[in-house]
């Protein structure tokens, strides 16, 4: 910065371009996209005279907000045409679709950032992530088969389909980041996928499990809402890699669709069958030496069957046509 220069003026886009630059030599000066403007911006979201920066003879840098419809915020405060704020040092603006920054002359330097070398600390992490995703899958084949002997002759499609789908899944987040930030973030994609399949996947595990063990089989039958909040909270993430200056909204949204979701998913149930879950049984059988539950005595077991029987046959009869309607001759 030259003598005589009282501080810089920088508009960057959503990628991170720098989009206008003005090196302040005098007070105030005016930002919009009129040729008369001091800073022009080519934004059509911006107006011809946007605003006035002024600073006062204290130092304290003043932002008139002129004849504009969209405004300008700051941080998360909106001022509309014709209002008056101070504008705190390091804080950026927001007009349009860019963000202004301002740097006074007699502001501090940072210091000097050491040039980035290998991330082996993040290149560690994602090997975790994969590992451990890798290993959860393998490890519940091995759970579900009934000849573990399979799994050898299983395990390179497995982890080729695995490999795959955590490819593509992360390879569209990564597309979209790119659009929305310029920054591709492909390997950060990867990590919130293999950390949220993990943990979907032991939460799910561990359900199924505790419910055989246990004889508790309320717990695998609403597995698939847990599955669901498990993947809302994972798209929650992968958003705020794209968005994250709005994360506070896209926790609100993605929450609020997920529970209207889960809720349309049990009133279906509900309906159709008068229970909220589908689930009539366990849809995975572990080996019987995992079992904690005591053996239920025959009695008793003869007991809840007949009960069971009794609840069927009431529901065969809701179903049974009315005997006055007449039978349709083509039926057979």
């Amino acid at each position: 910065m030259s003598a005589g220069n009282l501080g810089l003026l920088q508009a960057i886009d959503r990628t991170g371009a720098l989009a206008g630059r003005l090196e302040v030599k005098h007070w105030p000066v005016t930002v919009g996209r009129s040729l008369t403007a001091d800073l022009v911006l080519d934004d059509s979201h911006v107006a011809a005279e946007h605003l006035r920066i002024d600073r006062s003879p204290d130092g304290v840098v003043v932002v008139q907000v002129l004849d504009t419809v969209n405004g300008v915020a700051l941080n998360r405060a909106r001022h509309g045409r014709n209002t008056e704020f101070n504008w705190p040092d390091g804080e950026a603006l927001t007009l349009g679709r860019l963000k202004l920054g301002l740097r006074l002359a007699e502001a501090p330097v940072a210091t000097e950032e050491r040039l980035p070398h290998f991330p082996w600390r993040t290149t560690g992490w994602t090997l975790l992530a994969v590992a451990a995703m890798l290993a959860l899958v393998v490890g519940q084949s091995w759970l579900t088969l009934t000849e573990p002997s399979q799994l050898a002759r299983q395990l390179p499609g497995l982890v080729a389909a695995v490999a795959m789908a955590v490819s593509v899944w992360a390879g569209l987040w990564a597309l979209a980041t790119k659009l929305f930030t310029g920054h591709l973030q492909f390997w950060r994609h990867v990590r919130i996928a293999c950390a949220s399949s993990v943990a979907i996947q032991l939460a799910a595990t561990l359900s199924g499990l505790l419910a055989f063990m246990f004889s508790l089989e309320s717990l695998s039958r609403f597995e698939v809402p847990l599955m669901l909040l498990g993947a809302a909270a994972a798209i929650y993430v992968h958003l705020s890699v794209i968005v994250p200056q709005r994360r506070r909204g896209l926790a609100g949204l993605v929450a609020g669709i997920a529970v209207l979701g889960i809720v349309a998913m049990l009133g279906t149930n509900w309906l159709q069958n008068k229970r909220l879950s589908n689930k009539l049984y366990m849809s995975t059988l572990y080996p019987p030496s995992l079992r904690m539950a005591p053996a239920v005595p025959l009695a008793q077991f003869l007991g809840e069957a007949g009960a069971l029987r009794q609840r069927l046959d009431v529901r065969l009869k809701d179903r049974e046509p009315d005997s006055d309607t007449p039978e349709d001759p083509d039926a057979e």
